[in-house]
């Protein structure tokens, strides 16, 4: 008895040809890192408005050079020009992908800005005879909480998540 041979067909993984599409995008989420950092700005910028001294204490009327030097008799350019740039790289980090390095630097240089500043006003009352915590003033106390916010903040979780897509085409051997 002779046996007959079966026809080869093409089975669909030899006759078709796969294209695979890989995209990657960014998904906004909220998280617990980008409401802490946008807390953080809110307080530093709102710091900007509130004195930071008892007195004539508004950050336009101390100067920057107060922030090295006590007795400094210099006016301009006055506490904004650091406070300012900052309050913006905190906003931006509060709000971009990969946010908590700028939320981190940030909120480092505003305790910095802060530091120097209680430094230094505690050694002018002490000239004075005074005492540092009856000198301090609400805006003092907003930049240190916000800039601490916002340093603690670059290390949760910003919410920014990555999303990545794959799609597969598969055509025929006519689709080449």
């Amino acid at each position: 008895m002779v046996q007959q041979q079966q026809p080869v067909y093409d089975t669909p993984t030899t006759s078709r040809r796969a294209r695979r599409v890989e995209r990657r995008t960014w998904v906004p989420r909220i998280g617990a890192g980008m409401i802490l950092g946008a807390i953080g700005a809110l307080g530093v910028i709102l710091s900007l408005f509130f004195s930071w001294r008892t007195g004539s204490g508004e950050p336009s009327d101390i100067p920057i050079a107060f922030l090295w030097d006590h007795t400094t008799t210099s006016q301009n350019p006055s506490l904004l020009i650091a406070l300012i740039p900052l309050a913006i790289i905190l906003v931006v980090g509060a709000v971009v992908p990969g946010g908590p390095g700028a939320r981190i630097f940030g909120g480092l240089l505003t305790l910095v800005v802060v530091g120097l500043f209680a430094y230094q006003l505690n050694r002018l009352v002490d000239d004075l005879g005074g005492s540092l915590s009856d000198a301090l003033d609400t805006g003092f106390y907003l930049a240190a909480i916000g800039g601490l916010v916002a340093f603690v903040s670059g290390f949760l979780p910003s919410g920014w998540m990555r999303r990545r897509t794959v799609e597969t085409e598969v055509g025929g051997p006519d689709d080449r």
